[in-house]
């Protein structure tokens, strides 16, 4: 729920010793802890706390993933046995909404029979779930007002083009390639920074 135009990708907290292992695991983290960010939106604004969470699509076939949600959620997290059940949902909702199901519990019986849910049941505690999520919010800000260095940049490369185009004296052609930035040729914003 962070609709903001200045903010970009960071990976917070790498060290010499990162690999690749860590930046995947950095990746799911922010899925569950964007998920626990929506959560929690929806708990301010209805005043509803989520009972269980229902789960379904290509990335619940990621145990870690699954435990990861339920424990940052501190709730059961319930992954459908037919993991790409979201299409079969909106055809259950469009049926209940034409008046095909007469309720939500006809639906249940059916996903029941084609084998329920796998239960994912919380194992961390409030306080741990507590400080993750301080961490989490600590490398969301840090994610934000980032464009500022973009604006920085295009103009060092902007001044190091016209320097480049300008014509040079032999003499001033010394001392211009003694002040010019070191830049690349053809930069390239990949819109990631690592701080």
């Amino acid at each position: 729920p962070y609709w903001r135009e200045d903010a970009r990708a960071v990976a917070v907290g790498m060290t010499l010793y990162t690999r690749k292992e860590h930046l995947c695991r950095a990746a799911l983290e922010a899925v569950a802890f964007s998920t626990v960010d929506v959560m929690e939106a929806m708990k301010r604004d209805t005043g509803k706390s989520l009972g269980n969470m229902h789960v379904d699509g290509g990335m619940t076939a990621n145990n870690f993933l699954m435990q990861l949600q339920a424990n940052l959620l501190g709730v059961d997290v319930l992954r459908a046995r037919m993991p790409e059940a979201t299409v079969l949902g909106a055809a259950f909702a469009a049926g209940l909404a034409v008046g095909f199901y007469k309720d939500i519990k006809d639906i249940k019986a059916i996903l029941e029979k084609a084998g329920g849910w796998e239960s994912f049941p919380s194992k961390m505690v409030v306080e741990d779930r507590s400080k993750e999520y301080i961490r989490w919010k600590d490398a969301v800000q840090r994610s934000l007002d980032l464009q500022k260095f973009e604006a920085q940049a295009q103009k060092q490369l902007d001044q190091a083009a016209a320097a480049k185009a300008a014509p040079v004296t032999q003499e001033a052609n010394v001392q211009q390639k003694s002040a010019e930035p070191v830049l690349d040729e053809q930069p390239v914003n990949t819109g990631c920074r690592f701080w």
